[in-house]
């Protein structure tokens, strides 16, 4: 990796989620394209930058780790300003892609860079798309062809629901799944055909199964 590829943080103090601790005086080199962590060690007077690698110099500051957020809806918006029937049934598809965007980037830059979205609520499968956008990054490469900015990103696309549990409903057609073809989550009913939709859901491409039972318990498996 090039130089000019690495940024180098230097941090007064640095939380380590293993030992629980602060450490003193610590150096983190990160990819710039990527934003992966490459290494961590001691800060070393003597040790100069490579020449190009960019410095940010946090020696006066404590440094955490990114912040894990294990349930997100970034495909909807607070109740206060829009209800969720009306989030689900008078919101475009694109509008609530465009939104869910919008969330990545505010969600990355209040210090969280992993989150698992626990449902698009209406949206289909616009998650599994929004993933790819995020960093469609793979294990190993130097490169990244992300989009926009947003934290790492798991999916659990639609949650599983038994039949009349979960909404939106209509006022006339009150015993109809759904509205204008709108559901909030996936339809399945006992055994076979609870395995057929968890095995749509991981084709896919979801990282995560949701379970909605009745009195809204929600179970959720890797």
């Amino acid at each position: 990796m090039k130089t000019g590829d690495v940024i180098r943080i230097i941090a007064g103090k640095l939380f380590d989620p293993y030992t629980l601790t602060l450490v003193e005086k610590q150096v983190i080199r990160v990819s710039r394209a990527t934003g992966r962590v490459l290494d961590v060690s001691p800060y070393d007077a003597q040790a100069q930058a490579q020449v190009g690698e960019e410095v940010i110099d946090l020696s006066g500051l404590t440094v955490l780790p990114g912040f894990v957020d294990a349930h997100v809806h970034l495909f909807l918006h607070p109740y206060t300003e829009t209800s969720w029937e009306d989030q689900l049934t008078k919101e475009s598809l694109v509008e609530r892609t465009i939104r869910a965007t919008v969330h990545a980037k505010r969600t990355l830059l209040a210090g969280f860079t992993t989150v698992r979205d626990l449902g698009t609520e209406g949206a289909a499968d616009a998650d599994i798309a929004l993933r790819k956008c995020l960093s469609s990054t793979h294990v190993g490469d130097t490169t990244s062809n992300a989009l926009i900015p947003g934290p790492r990103y798991f999916c659990a696309s639609r949650a599983i629901v038994p039949t009349g549990s979960y909404g939106p409903k209509g006022a006339i057609h009150v015993d109809s799944e759904g509205i204008d073809g709108i559901t909030g989550a996936a339809v399945a009913d006992g055994r076979d055909e609870c395995i057929k939709a968890v095995r749509r859901q991981i084709g896919a491409g979801a990282d995560w199964i949701k379970v909605c039972m009745h009195l809204y318990v929600c179970v959720c498996g890797h």
